[in-house]
């Protein structure tokens, strides 16, 4: 694998380059349905119209408005927001159901506001520093309705993960890959713990003697006691936590937290 460029190239490219091919990301996550109808779910408890941050390819956003939910879907990537607006229309979304826009999370004035802003699998972790995420946290209060409800899921920091060598290579089983064909794959790690960030360094070598084709994920790290904190600089309270999508309280054992805030009073 080749070797890792300065960091701000890292941040750069890790936030791009896993969702610069949609076919991928849909092949990928296909069968991660938990989280969708947990967030269905809260759309029918807390109503919409419902905003939601990193809408990606419509993993989510298109179930939510195919229940009878207006949604607003907020997008940077352009390949990921086109692939988005067509897989609506391929599975007969109403038009009027869904706004796509374009926007960064950290810089949007919709001026509209919603009983149900949402931020599903890790989308959150693109945000690096504490401005970003007060910046984004601001961003979501300003768009919350009177009693409104910032619902979002971040994984929890894997300590035996975070610690992995990263002159390493993990080898897994091969794969087959939307556009690339049956690949051998391969994975490194690179944890930066002053920043709280992980770079992750996925390798694709096609059997059929193609080019090799690496991507880079790049994800800031929030362990659970710094949450509070950080929904606080940006004028929100944590309600509620969770450590699983069927409602399990959160512990030590879980592996993703599960967050419904508020705006603080």
């Amino acid at each position: 694998m080749k070797p890792r460029p300065p960091s701000d190239e890292l941040l750069q490219r890790g936030t791009r380059e896993h969702y610069d091919d949609p076919a991928y990301y849909d092949h990928t996550y296909a069968r991660r349905r938990d989280d969708v109808a947990f967030y269905v779910a809260a759309a029918r408890r807390l109503g919409s119209p419902v905003l939601e941050l990193g809408a990606g390819t419509g993993r989510v956003t298109i179930p939510t408005a195919l229940e009878g939910h207006t949604v607003t879907g907020l997008e940077l990537n352009a390949a990921m927001l086109r692939r988005a607006r067509a897989s609506a229309k391929e599975q007969g979304v109403p038009a009027e159901r869904i706004t796509w826009r374009k926007a960064d999370i950290r810089s949007f004035d919709l001026g509209e506001r919603f009983p149900l802003v949402i931020a599903p699998f890790n989308a959150l972790l693109h945000l690096y520093e504490p401005d970003d995420f007060a910046a984004c946290f601001r961003c979501v209060r300003d768009h919350l309705a009177p009693g409104g409800r910032f619902v979002f899921d971040v994984h929890v920091p894997s300590l035996t993960e975070l610690r992995r060598d990263p002159d390493r290579v993990f080898v897994g089983r091969p794969v087959r890959h939307p556009t690339l064909g049956r690949a051998r794959y391969a994975e490194q790690f690179h944890y930066d713990p002053v920043k709280q960030v992980q770079h992750i360094t996925i390798r694709f070598e096609p059997e059929d003697g193609s080019p090799a084709v690496e991507t880079l994920l790049t994800q800031r790290q929030i362990f659970p006691a710094e949450l509070r904190a950080l929904l606080a600089l940006g004028g929100l309270r944590m309600a509620r936590r969770l450590g699983g999508f069927d409602g399990e309280a959160f512990g030590p054992d879980a592996g993703v937290q599960i967050i419904e805030a508020v705006a603080a009073s």
